[in-house]
């Protein structure tokens, strides 16, 4: 579904644990990037970056300006990688226009996780709103893992399960929004059904077509 829309899926995995450090989730760029991947509809193909070419890949989306799918990318994976694009703006180096220029971007995409949030805000926090959690309650599959077990694998050097992990995130989510998109936003959920806006065929977003209690 959307192949050969301006459109990307995108997950990012990250260097350290929350737990190990200091600052805990406060400060995003401290957890740094281990491996960050994105599918291409319009290739159909996943593209790795790392911190070394993150710049590189934030300027080509920001060139090419696609709708971003994720789940929860503008709670945790736009936010850490416009953390890792200050954290340089910081150290002097001018990446400030490009910064400011993929936050617009980020605030136009398809987060699954906060368009749930959005139309069932009164369930936010019960359990059931995983990615895993979804995926496994409509029958997409489950992860094979934990995120919080990428940090270690990574630095164990077991790069290769790190990379599996993270391109099965994005497997799921892409599952996800065309499970959303193909019921016109209807999805089952633990703590009962919601209806929220959801991806057209041609990749624009639509509103919900009815309303359902979360």
């Amino acid at each position: 579904m959307w192949e050969g829309q301006n459109m990307i899926c995108l997950d990012l995995e990250v260097e350290h644990r929350p737990d190990d450090l200091a600052t805990g989730w406060k400060d995003l760029a401290a957890l740094g990037l281990s491996i960050g991947g994105l599918y291409d509809y319009q290739d159909q193909r996943v593209h790795w970056f790392d911190q070394q070419t993150l710049l590189a890949t934030v300027e080509a989306l920001v060139a090419r300006q696609p709708l971003m799918i994720s789940f929860n990318g503008i709670g945790f994976d736009f936010a850490l990688m416009r953390a890792l694009l200050r954290q340089r703006i910081r150290l002097g180096l001018d990446y400030q226009q490009v910064c400011d220029q993929f936050a617009a971007l980020a605030a136009q995409s398809y987060d699954i996780l906060a368009e749930i949030w959005a139309a069932a805000p009164e369930n936010r926090y019960q359990r059931g709103n995983s990615l895993d959690a979804l995926c496994q309650h409509n029958g997409l599959g489950a992860k094979t893992g934990h995120g919080a077990q990428a940090p270690r694998l990574w630095h164990e050097g077991r790069i290769a399960e790190v990379v599996n992990y993270c391109a099965m995130d994005i497997a799921l989510t892409r599952r996800l929004a065309a499970h959303i998109a193909k019921n016109h936003g209807h999805l089952e959920r633990r703590a009962g059904p919601v209806q929220m806006r959801y991806l057209t065929e041609t990749g624009g977003i639509a509103a919900p077509e009815d309303s359902c209690q979360g």
